[in-house]
Order: C-alpha cells, then structure tokens, then sequence
C-alpha cells in the first residue's frame, strides 16, 4: 500500500511538471531588442503556407508565416547579390527568396526561424535595415530585421542558412 501511494505522488507530481514545462516560455527567447512573441507563435504554428524558392505570392500576411523550402546556395540566383560578407562554408549551405507582388507602405519587422543573411530587395536594391534583433539561444526565432519598406512589389532574400527549410515572417513593426 505504501509503495502505492509512493508511485501515485511521484506520477502526480510528474504530470505537474510536464504541464508546467509545456506552458513555460521558449528558453532563450526573452532577450530579443523588440517584442516577438507573435513571430514565436506563428514560427511554430503548423499552419504555414509552403512555397519553393522563387515563388510569387501576392502580398504578405501578417497572421501566418512562410515556410521557404531552400536550394543548396550554389544552385541559387537570388534576386541582387546578397550584402552580407561570404563567410567559410557558405557554398554548403542553402538560400532561396520570395517575392511578393504588392506589400503596403509601412515600417516592417521580419523575422527568420533560423539564423541566416536577410536581405529585402525593392526595385533592384537592397533596403538598409533600420534595427535587428537575434538570439544564439532561442531554438524558435535566429532573428528578426527591421526596415522601411516603399508600396510596391518587395522579395526577401536569405542565404547562409544551415538547413534546407526557414520560416519566415513578415509583420509591422511592433514596440
């Protein structure tokens, strides 16, 4: 009867823990420059619109991420060459860009669930960033870059990613 009782508090406090562990936050997500909890929710919604590298969508959304399946980067031309300096091992990795045919004037954050090189491309040329943000830590979100982008058509290129998928959002800016 003892050895019982003894089973059913350690099953008791077990369950407890793994609930408790299920609705802690994302470990090392916390220390990003600007709130992000909606990219870290959207990066890990299963409800995600795939699409292969060079797609056209029509605009952006703010209420789903993008899963972008990559080529290995050799076998990519990405939109203009990417800014960011080539670093060893870069021809191993993957790229890939998407395009889209109209995104409304606004100040945007765009967040990678990866870490990678991002680059937004708006009529040939890439938009200087106005803030980034990134975490070594977080297994959810490697970054997210800020920029000022013009109505228009707009493409968000990424390169130097390690694995052949990221999810990418595209949402205002948010403080």
């Amino acid at each position: 009867m003892r050895h019982t009782c003894t089973l059913l508090a350690a099953a008791a406090l077990s369950t407890q823990f793994l609930t408790l562990a299920a609705a802690a936050p994302q470990v090392g997500c916390d220390g990003f420059l600007w709130p992000l909890a909606t990219e870290i929710a959207l990066l890990t919604s299963p409800d995600s619109e795939t699409v292969a590298t060079g797609a056209t969508l029509p605009t952006s959304s703010p209420d789903k991420a993008i899963t972008l399946a990559l080529k290995p980067a050799p076998e990519v031309t990405l939109p203009i060459k990417a800014t960011g300096t080539p670093k060893p091992g870069d021809d191993k990795k993957f790229a890939g860009f998407v395009s889209f045919t109209h995104v409304p004037a606004g100040h945007y954050q765009i967040s990678l669930s990866r870490h990678g090189w991002i680059d937004v491309v708006q009529n040939g040329a890439a938009l200087e960033a106005t803030g980034h943000t990134g975490s070594a830590n977080c297994d959810t979100l490697g970054k997210s870059v800020r920029f000022e982008i013009s109505d228009g058509p707009l493409s968000i290129q990424v390169n130097g990613v390690k694995q052949d998928t990221i999810k990418i959002t595209v949402r205002p800016a948010a403080d």
